[in-house]
């Protein structure tokens, strides 16, 4: 067993320690430049995470781990392609995948048309996040948070507007987006989704987001599964500490099909200039309820570590779990984007 865990923490370490040397000398250079019109931008993410469970799945992963290049024409048209490097590798392991997929190596693969027709509006098209949701990832392992399926509709192919004038003052932006609910492939399916958010700040420390999603039936056999999403976020005026709320309605979900209802509540409070710890309550209605707590500090400027633990509570017959982990984060470019990004106040 202990050879076993020597072998799988190989690759994550081999994968930040590779990171960390290209990243001296390339994290804090600007976009390259070709003439005065096309720009080469670059960005990556390597996330080691352990994770041990008294019940579920354990082990380490890469999941989370993307490398992303974009190619811009005159701040007016991008084009963004973006992998998951936990596709590469055969069990996270430091082989090869004999079974590597293109289709599930790329997760984004879009264009971007800026200002149309002279309006502060854009227009994505091609295999993209589908904007739905706060999308707030405060916890060192969100993605383990049990909502996470409720509150994204991620690597599908979709046609997406967002407009952030005109609105008459009801909203700073309105993200409308219709797309297929086949995930995870390069063939374009039948668009049978669609979505709406709306985002407003109510105050300079408030922020409201709404949302609607319907997602068609070629994922249920038959049944349409629809979703509807209010939250909250606000923090001080210092920014020390954060809040948020959101509850989700939906019907026909596969994941959840004895349940409508959905909350999460959480909050973010910084100790420190490098340290935060953060707080948050999930529950699903008929299916579990869940209580977790995290801490995450910067250790350099690229590296940073984070350890949660939450204990679920299923109101089944299933027995509770404890869920512990731990990761490690690694992030090289010359942007500063994040696909794993929290959407607090504006950051994408």
């Amino acid at each position: 067993m202990e050879l076993y865990v020597k072998k799988k923490l190989l690759l994550p370490v081999l994968l930040n320690t590779m990171a960390f040397n290209y990243a001296a000398s390339a994290n804090h250079q600007g976009p390259i430049f070709l003439g005065d019109d096309f720009t080469i931008e670059y960005d990556a993410e390597v996330n080691s995470n352990l994770v041990d469970s008294t019940e579920s799945d354990r082990g380490i992963n890469l999941e989370g781990s993307y490398v992303s290049m974009s190619v811009e024409w005159r701040q007016k048209v991008r084009l963004v392609l973006t992998g998951k490097l936990e596709e590469i590798f055969q069990n996270n392991d430091v082989e090869f995948n004999d079974d590597f997929d293109v289709s599930e190596f790329i997760s984004e693969a879009y264009i971007e048309i800026r200002e149309v027709g002279g309006t502060p509006m854009a227009i994505i098209v091609g295999k993209q996040p589908i904007p739905f949701g706060q999308n707030v990832q405060a916890m060192p392992m969100f993605r383990s948070n049990p909502l996470v399926g409720l509150q994204e509709v991620n690597e599908v192919y979709g046609v997406t507007v967002d407009l952030t004038e005109g609105l008459l003052g009801l909203f700073d932006q309105l993200e409308i987006s219709a797309f297929e609910t086949e995930a995870g492939d390069m063939e374009i399916g039948k668009i049978d989704g669609m979505s709406v958010r709306m985002t407003k700040m109510l105050t300079d420390q408030w922020l409201l987001t709404a949302s609607h999603a319907r997602l068609g039936n070629e994922h249920l056999n038959g049944e349409e599964e629809k979703r509807t999403s209010i939250g909250l976020i606000g923090q001080t005026e210092d920014g020390s500490l954060i809040g948020w709320a959101e509850g989700v309605l939906f019907s026909n979900n596969p994941e959840y099909p004895n349940s409508n209802f959905a909350i999460t509540v959480g909050g973010q409070y910084q100790i420190a200039e490098s340290t935060a710890v953060v707080v948050e309550y999930n529950y699903i209605k008929n299916e579990l309820q869940e209580i977790g707590t995290g801490v995450k500090t910067e250790l350099t400027r690229n590296l940073s570590v984070g350890a949660d633990v939450r204990y679920r509570n299923y109101i089944d017959e299933r027995e509770n779990d404890v869920i512990f982990g731990i990761t490690f984060t690694y992030k090289l470019g010359n942007t500063g984007y994040s696909e794993n990004e929290n959407y607090l106040f504006g950051a994408e």
